[in-house]
């Protein structure tokens, strides 16, 4: 068991995410940028669906994949009230295949998680087959502007929600340079109104940097560059080799 089979221990451990803002934030993003009228959205890596009240409020119909099905069910149940209701999928990020095509796209906190170039390609391929032409992807801190394997990659969290309290120390190790492949270690100490648990998840990732990410975008067919920008600011244009705190990337389905 891991921490993302306990939805709430999870939603603690993250509980500094103003989730509001960032909906309010996606919404600007389709308003400004999308060449399609957005009825639809689609969160890549769901987890237990944090926006879906937030965006289905604003008028969009949510839509949400992920991995994990007590996440999902979760998500169901949190957000059992909401008209229309969420539609959840239980499906690998690097092979979906949606009912019907979705006006924008989006993934949060770096969840982009694929395990070598192919990965990376055929998540792309899912997305283009589920995107109608015109639509956006938005994706949150999964290009590498800075080094993963830097000192302060290394670092603990300490998060309170609802009498949970929880301790996230994240490590990173460098795998396999060549292929670019990482391992973050996430240890988390829980105590739930005097109940304790530990978890420690392995997760490997491929890093993403900059100049790949655009080589990658500009070699393909299916999809365009928009832009990125720092700080969830789109009066903040990433330029040079300044600091850059969780970065954005947008691109456009052709």
């Amino acid at each position: 068991m891991t921490i993302y089979d306990y939805p709430e221990y999870y939603e603690a451990a993250f509980s500094f995410r103003d989730i509001q803002a960032e909906a309010m934030f996606i919404d600007q993003c389709i308003k400004k940028y999308s060449d399609i009228p957005v009825k639809s959205v689609f969160e890549v890596a769901c987890g237990s669906a944090p926006h879906a009240k937030e965006l289905v409020s604003k008028g969009y119909e949510y839509v949400g994949l992920d991995i994990n099905r007590n996440m999902l069910d979760h998500a169901m149940y949190q957000n059992k009230n909401l008209n229309p209701a969420p539609k959840l999928i239980e499906a690998d990020m690097s092979n979906f295949r949606l009912e019907q095509k979705i006006d924008f796209a989006y993934v949060m906190l770096g969840s982009l998680y694929l395990d070598s170039q192919k990965g990376m390609s055929a998540h792309f391929d899912s997305l283009s087959r589920s995107l109608k032409t015109g639509g956006l992807y938005f994706l949150d801190w999964c290009i590498q502007f800075a080094d993963p394997m830097a000192p302060d990659a290394r670092n603990t969290v300490f998060n309170e929600a609802n009498g949970i309290n929880v301790e996230s120390k994240f490590n990173i190790r460098l795998i396999d340079p060549a292929e670019q492949m990482y391992e973050e270690i996430w240890t988390v100490k829980i105590n739930d109104n005097g109940r304790h648990k530990k978890f420690e998840m392995i997760e490997r990732n491929r890093a993403i940097f900059p100049q790949e990410f655009l080589l990658f975008i500009e070699n393909r067919t299916d999809f365009e560059f928009v832009g990125w920008w720092r700080d969830w600011d789109f009066n903040q244009p990433i330029t040079g080799n300044s600091a850059i705190a969780r970065p954005i990337a947008l691109i456009k389905k052709i």
